[in-house]
């Protein structure tokens, strides 16, 4: 068996080359300490270029242990040919790693889909799994070439190892790069803004990780890094406008809300917030995928700097970024673009119509549903047959409901097949059952689709800023379903007779 040992020994020296080896290396402390400590491009691109060094000869790996079970099992394991043979499956497994490393690493950085089944993939190792779509990140593809250098120095007979030490090498190789690579996708630390301070001419918001910080010197147009730590050990809640002590700010957590004072802190009023049904959308459209408790964002720390016309204020928000009014009294709401930067244009939206209201609009889809079948039933379907309607309906709503509220992301796709057929199957079903079944009153479905226009145009609404209280839009959807489904009933009742007056007892009875 020496000879079919070779695409296995010449694919381990690749995997227990040095380079591979101190790329294995980065891979584990940039992304389990490094990231932590400085989260960034810089950061993110090393541990691409390390997987671009680390991946290649883990598939080419796995790849020749097949190969060489399949040349065992066909009896050449000490032939010439078998040599050959196997010497070239080598080669061909190096490269179709090398491409397939390539094509999915491209796959997952220019589609969102891409992205969302790989960090789908990587949770079931690391539950804090994260993967972003960044086209940027392809600059690394060039790494896949060093890879290709590696193998080929590897596999040369004056710099391979002993059989020892290649042994030795890839004992310590294997098992570090599985979790290197399967461990690689831990979400960065997010950026939140959660220290202000007034230094001079600069405003500093300090972030929630590592001692720095961003500065600002022209009323928040643009920013750079700021390594000196915070000069105090608590944020401040409230702040005067130095040499006018009449004039104060003071935030008010748990809400995105700062309140102002002209007499010294006796009374105060609002002068910038995010309403509370705002901040409910809020949450939802920017962070969907990591829900954010009431304080990590909130107004929680502000700082007050003199300016020659007058005076700026500034007030981290947490998650949410910063709010920052400048000479003229206007207030901005910044956003995080990447960890090194803040713009108004990065702020997330407070209003998107139709946007984030996935659940409300399968509840519409759902109860419109249930109207549905219940005019089915009173025009005639149940009565053609109980036993058929009732399973056809059940299939269909329970189809139905495993499809719009089934789990997001790779896990939801079984539910999401799996629902459509069943509802394929349950409408089918009742279609069967309606053209062979004597209908009167078809026209109260009508109240399907209206039932569903009064559940989802409210939230619709809401979504788009009116009405601006979740609560308002619930009421809403309640108060315009009773009509609908209202009509309906009455549709329906007519065509089976109408309403019948309740015929009076005789008087010689009622003596």
């Amino acid at each position: 068996m020496a000879v079919s040992s070779r695409g296995t020994g010449t694919a381990a020296a690749w995997l227990g080359h040095p380079v591979t080896l101190a790329a294995i290396a980065v891979l584990l402390v940039n992304d389990h300490l490094l990231k932590r400590l400085w989260p960034g491009m810089v950061t993110g691109k090393l541990s691409d270029v390390a997987g671009m060094l680390v991946a290649p000869p883990m598939l080419a790996f796995a790849a020749t242990l097949a190969v060489r079970r399949t040349v065992a099992r066909a009896g050449g394991g000490a032939s010439r040919s078998a040599a050959v043979e196997c010497g070239e499956a080598d080669r061909r497994a190096a490269l179709t790693a090398i491409a397939l490393t390539g094509g999915v690493f491209a796959l997952v950085k220019t589609t969102p889909i891409g992205a969302r089944v790989a960090a789908d993939a990587w949770a079931l190792f690391t539950p804090s799994a994260g993967v972003v779509a960044d086209p940027t990140d392809l600059l690394v593809l060039p790494a896949l070439g060093l890879a290709w250098i590696v193998r080929r120095h590897a596999v040369r007979p004056s710099s391979r190892p002993s059989r020892s030490a290649r042994r030795a090498r890839l004992l310590v190789a294997l098992p570090a790069a599985v979790f290197a690579v399967t461990a690689t996708a831990a979400a960065p630390i997010p950026p939140s803004a959660v220290h202000v301070e007034a230094h001079d001419a600069v405003i500093v918001v300090y972030l929630g990780y590592g001692p720095d910080g961003l500065a600002t010197s022209d009323q928040g147009r643009s920013w750079h890094r700021w390594t000196s730590p915070p000069s105090e050990k608590s944020s401040r809640t409230t702040a005067c406008v130095p040499g006018e002590p009449r004039r104060c700010y003071r935030v008010a957590p748990p809400l995105l809300k700062v309140e102002q004072s002209d007499d010294g802190g006796r009374t105060w009023a609002t002068a910038w917030e995010i309403s509370p049904g705002r901040q409910h959308y809020l949450y939802r459209s920017r962070y969907e995928s990591s829900p954010l408790r009431s304080d990590t964002a909130a107004s929680t720390a502000v700082a007050v700097l003199p300016a020659p016309r007058g005076h700026l204020v500034a007030v981290a928000n947490g998650r949410d970024g910063v709010a920052l009014r400048d000479v003229s009294g206007r207030w901005h709401r910044l956003g995080f673009r990447g960890y090194d930067d803040l713009s108004e244009q990065s702020a997330a939206p407070l209003s998107n119509a139709g946007e984030r209201i996935e659940a409300e609009t399968g509840t519409a889809y759902l109860t419109a549903l249930t109207v549905l079948l219940a005019a089915l039933a009173f025009a005639g379907c149940l009565q053609r047959s109980p036993l058929g309607f009732a399973a056809a309906g059940f299939c269909t709503w329970v189809g139905l409901y495993m499809a719009v509220k089934g789990p997001p992301g790779i896990y939801g796709l079984p539910f999401t097949v799996l629902g459509a057929l069943l509802v394929m199957g349950g409408c089918v079903g009742l279609a069967v059952i309606a053209a062979y079944s004597r209908m009167r009153g078809l026209s109260s479905i009508v109240a399907a689709p209206l039932t569903f226009a009064a559940i989802y145009l409210p939230f619709r609404g809401w979504s788009a800023g009116q009405p601006e209280d979740y609560g308002t839009a619930v009421l809403l959807a309640v108060v315009l379903c009773c009509p609908a489904v209202a009509l309906g009933a009455h549709l329906a009742i007519r065509a089976r007779g109408g309403y019948r007056r309740i015929a009076r007892p005789p008087r010689s009875l009622t003596r």
